[in-house]
């Protein structure tokens, strides 16, 4: 029996502006004989792949990742053009790198991406190997992780595989945000056993917030307060540990917080710029 050839490659990142971790692979480039990619994508071998990742995370009693067409879109586009340059990598020349990519085509806010891609004659081959290599599987059974976008592109008898995945987070509006923050605010008060602070009208740390994110930079206008807390979060209910101080602060009487949503350079899919005031 003529053995199966299965190469892969893996990459993940830790938040928006993660660090890349990335194996040595000397199967990095594939030269192949050039001709035409027969299908464009195969939507039931990518079916399968999700269908087999997911039996795999319940297994491992994890929650199942759910399809965003918007990471399909993305890992569809990065295996057609892994497939027309006959290579195999996570950054083929003239590409963005994977925060990049994946924002270009999804509306999710991601706290951390990853992705594995493979070549391999079947999508149950590309799975096997996956789950075999320590960096795949790790990729496949991350607990975070919980959207995906797979993607199956044939070229002859092989296929090119991505698997892109994310941990998606939920969307909320300004207000939003900005009660969240306050609630976290109140909630450390009442646990350091302190009085309430009175939350003033936060109209000047909204806009702020907003000049922060439109020069991607945390450093604000000029604002008045005793304290005045400039930061970015993914989660606006939590805290910055440089809150801590004047949150504890007995001579604090009151505070204001605006937030602005907005898609940077340095945040691809989006952070929360968050001024917050005590007076």
């Amino acid at each position: 029996m003529r053995p199966s050839l299965v190469i892969l490659l893996t990459v993940y990142l830790a938040g928006a502006a993660g660090a890349q971790q990335q194996p040595t692979n000397p199967w990095a480039t594939i030269p192949r004989p050039p001709h035409a990619v027969s299908a464009p994508y195969d939507s039931q071998a990518e079916r399968q792949l999700l269908d087999l990742a997911n039996q795999a995370r319940a297994e491992a009693g994890l929650a199942p990742l759910q399809t965003d067409e918007g990471l399909t879109q993305a890992a569809r586009k990065h295996s057609a053009l892994m497939a027309a340059q006959k290579q195999l990598s996570h950054d083929l020349p003239g590409e963005p790198a994977l925060p990049q990519r994946l924002a270009a085509t999804s509306t999710l806010q991601l706290s951390a991406e990853g992705e594995n891609v493979g070549f391999a004659p079947s999508a149950a081959e590309a799975h096997q190997g996956f789950m075999h290599s320590p960096h795949h599987r790790e990729n496949l059974l991350d607990p975070d992780y919980n959207v995906a976008g797979f993607a199956v592109v044939r070229d002859g008898k092989m296929i090119y595989v991505t698997e892109d995945f994310g941990q998606g987070l939920p969307s909320h509006s300004a207000q939003q945000a900005e009660d969240l923050v306050a609630g976290s605010v109140s909630h450390s008060r009442r646990n350091a056993d302190l009085p309430e602070l009175q939350r003033m009208d936060g109209k000047a740390a909204a806009s702020a917030a907003c000049a922060m994110a439109q020069a991607d930079s945390v450093s604000a206008p000029a604002l008045k307060a005793r304290y005045i807390i400039n930061y970015t979060s993914m989660r606006p209910e939590e805290l910055p540990q440089g809150v801590a101080r004047p949150v504890s602060d007995r001579g604090a009487r009151a505070f204001a917080v605006g937030t602005c949503y907005a898609r940077t350079n340095t945040y691809p899919s989006g952070a929360y710029w968050v001024v917050l005031l005590f007076y």
